[in-house]
């Protein structure tokens, strides 16, 4: 069962973990600190024992998710929490979820289409390690 959570020391446990953190973009040699993005009360962090998702204000109703999952919460369980999580989202009125999945992280985008996403465009970014290729997916309610 997955929960909301206000603990930035559990999301950046989560984002720094050693099989999330060299994904998640920028140096990957340096640790991530997301405890001001989380003081916002517009973003939304979601998670149980395995991992979760961070959902990111971004125009009203719209948010982008950002997927953290640890190994053991991978799989079919992976694709319950993130459909459990869309609807919790849809449930506290968002309309609108988006994300970025980079090229060829084929079992990323097995889990965004499972969840109900639909590709929806590409895109080139530097998140700080380079431009990097992106499909974009979309879930609308």
């Amino acid at each position: 069962m997955i929960a909301r959570s206000y603990d930035p020391k559990k999301l950046n446990r989560l984002v720094n973990h050693e099989t999330i953190r060299p994904f998640v973009g920028g140096d990957i040699t340096q640790p991530l600190d997301l405890s001001a993005a989380l003081e916002n009360p517009e973003n939304v962090f979601l998670a149980n024992e395995h991992g979760g998702f961070f959902f990111t204000w971004t125009a009203p109703d719209t948010y982008e998710v950002h997927t953290f999952i640890l190994p053991e919460g991978r799989g079919q369980h992976a694709v319950d929490l993130a459909l459990e999580a869309r609807d919790w989202m849809e449930l506290h009125g968002a309309d609108h979820i988006w994300t970025r999945v980079p090229k060829g992280r084929d079992n990323v985008r097995k889990l965004t289409v499972a969840a109900g996403f639909s590709p929806c465009g590409e895109q080139v970014l530097d998140l700080g390690g380079g431009p990097e290729a992106f499909d974009l997916y979309q879930w609308r309610l």
